[in-house]
């Protein structure tokens, strides 16, 4: 083959599927080796080697075999004696290229037999191509050309046709009609890697469209001496873009509308007239939240930040400015809730002082706001007279007293609410630090029944004289106890004493008398009054039937649990035995030749 056909050939190849010519003769040199290995008996193991020379056009082929000092496998080794013939220094271990090209290799390749396999490899080559380089673009702006537009979305081709992506009708910008042959920017969203080629997914509500499109349009965001802080956007109606400048003395916003407007229109215009306002980000969250509620004023902006999940901003302004900051349908607010992080409450001014006045009641929170105090006649004045006149313009001095006091009145609301946090955090601290110190548990003081109990069976002591056991109990009831208090000496305490009058029984018969107790004599002043504890109560049958309950609660609960605790419900049915059409829709004869008998 002559050195001009072959490169006109891969340079036809390459212009026509858009490839590079290096790609296109890898393919080349990998359908010459596949020829090859079908020629000869080359195993698919063995590395082949294809060498084309551009200049020349010549073909060559190599077999890479191990140096070994004995062959096993002759496929895939070569001995050391043979390869020192074709390289002398060669040693063993190495890899050594032997040149196994056919004679006339050129010629004898029948044109079919490389068509179909260069073709394929070919297309292959393309799609890894496509596929490697839109991985790259993705996240980024592709231009294309509406193929088709579906119900389910649009076609659009692009890279010069070379490849087909997908723009979903979710994807769209709502209300936008795009037409056959027109020419879109849109956001390179996700590269799927499929059989037949990767799959491209383009969108044009994404937020990063805008961040892309200013880019584009703008030279300092794209050289990074304007950055982009926030986007928030909701497609096809309203966008807010809060920008900052890296570098002192540059106007961020200025430099984002353009002049007289025509940067920030171009962008209106790509995006089918949707509006985008640019506001200028600020480190403090009151006042970057005043700006992004803008076309609208405000007054006032109080934060309340609990957690970083429960950061609420309450944002008081004019009443005449209220619809304006919340937008139709909530849009304004909405998005300036997501542009900013925080949970916007927006409130009128007259709403806003109907509910601070209750609560700068408290002489505590006056003293803290120090000479916004004397307001308070004032505010509460201007209140009743703009609830009793609906509609009326709040004055210019009404606006700052009323900024004023609010301000006043939120920021000795937060140092009463820090100094009691710190109160709190400090008796916590003081509770940890703390050593435990275990406490003796006291001694029970005996009940009023017990001691009766004590002093009905505790015996009956005389003085200097021994108790001896009467032989039976008299059947007479005894008198009652009578208990008095008596605080006791030792330990000051106030104890009940039994003091009673009991009949001494007759001395009975010797022959009826039981052995006395030894026991010494003792004084009765002297002897302490005993306490003899409770005796325990058998409860064995109340126990066992407390366990025999808390087992069958279990077994309710486990059986719910499991789904087959419902209790079903029995219905006893009137049937009639002599209707036919009953007898009929029984299933089985049991029971028609039971009635029957």
């Amino acid at each position: 083959m002559a050195k001009s056909e072959l490169l006109l050939a891969v340079n036809q190849i390459a212009a026509d599927r858009n490839l590079p010519r290096e790609i296109v003769l890898e393919v080349l040199k990998g359908a010459l080796a596949t020829v090859f290995r079908r020629m000869t008996d080359v195993g698919s193991t063995q590395a082949v080697d294809v060498e084309i020379d551009l200049e020349t056009g010549q073909i060559r082929v190599f077999l890479q075999k191990t140096v070994v000092e004995r062959v096993e496998d002759p496929r895939h080794e070569i001995s050391l004696e043979e390869a020192r013939r074709i390289r002398p220094d060669i040693r063993v271990g190495e890899i050594i290229r032997l040149d196994v090209t056919p004679a006339n290799f050129a010629q004898r390749i029948a044109a079919q037999n490389v068509r179909q396999i260069v073709l394929q490899r070919i297309r292959e080559a393309e799609r890894d191509y496509l596929y490697r380089y839109f991985s790259e673009q993705e996240g980024e702006i592709v231009h294309g050309v509406v193929q088709a537009v579906t119900p389910q979305g649009a076609t659009v081709l692009l890279a010069q046709g070379r490849a087909e992506a997908i723009l979903p009708r979710n994807q769209m910008v709502p209300g936008e009609r795009l037409q056959p042959h027109q020419r879109i920017r849109a956001y390179l969203a996700e590269v799927r890697q499929t059989p037949r080629g990767p799959q491209l997914i383009l969108s044009r509500s994404h937020k990063n469209l805008i961040r892309r499109l200013l880019e584009t349009e703008v030279p300092e965001i794209y050289n990074g001496l304007v950055e982009i802080k926030a986007i928030a956007r909701e497609p096809g109606q309203r966008t807010k873009v809060a920008v900052a400048a890296t570098q002192p003395n540059i106007d961020a916003v200025g430099a984002c509308i353009g002049q007289r407007g025509m940067r920030i229109q171009n962008l209106v215009h790509e995006l089918g007239g949707e509006k985008i306002d640019v506001i200028e980000w600020h480190p403090d969250p009151a006042i970057f939240i005043a700006k992004a509620l803008s076309p609208a004023r405000v007054l006032t902006v109080h934060l309340f930040e609990e957690k970083r999940s429960e950061r609420t901003a309450q944002v008081v302004v004019p009443d005449d400015q209220l619809s304006l900051a919340i937008g139709r349908e909530g849009l304004n607010a909405r998005l300036a809730a997501r542009l900013t992080g925080w949970r916007i409450d927006i409130h009128s001014l007259t709403e806003a002082l109907e509910q601070w006045l209750p609560r700068v009641a408290d002489p505590e929170l006056q003293e803290r706001m120090g000479e916004a105090a004397r307001l308070i006649p004032a505010m509460q004045e201007a209140l009743a007279r703009h609830k009793s006149q609906p509609g009326l313009p709040w004055s210019a001095d009404e606006l700052r007293d009323a900024r004023t006091f609010l301000e006043a009145a939120y920021q000795a609301y937060m140092a009463r609410r820090e100094a009691e946090r710190a109160r709190r955090r400090a008796q916590k601290a003081i509770r940890v630090e703390a050593p435990e110190i275990p406490l003796e548990k006291p001694e029970p003081v005996p009940q009023e029944t017990e001691l009766a109990w004590a002093a009905e069976e505790a015996p009956v002591l005389e003085p200097a004289a021994t108790v001896e056991l009467a032989p039976s109990i008299p059947e007479t009831a005894p008198e009652p106890v009578a208990l008095e208090t008596v605080e006791s000496p030792l330990s000051g305490e106030t104890v009940l004493e039994a003091r009673t009058e009991l009949p001494v029984p007759e001395p009975a018969r010797e022959s009826q008398m039981e052995p006395p107790i030894p026991e010494p004599a003792q004084e009765l002043s002297e002897a302490p009054f005993p306490i003899f504890p409770e005796p325990e109560r058998v409860t064995i049958q109340e126990d066992e039937e407390e366990e025999e309950a808390e087992e069958e609660e279990e077994e309710i609960r486990r059986r719910k649990k499991a789904g087959k605790g419902k209790e079903r419900r029995r219905v006893r049915y009137e049937i009639d035995y002599e209707d036919e059409t009953w007898l009929r829709r029984m299933r089985g004869g049991r029971v028609r030749d039971w009635l029957e008998e």
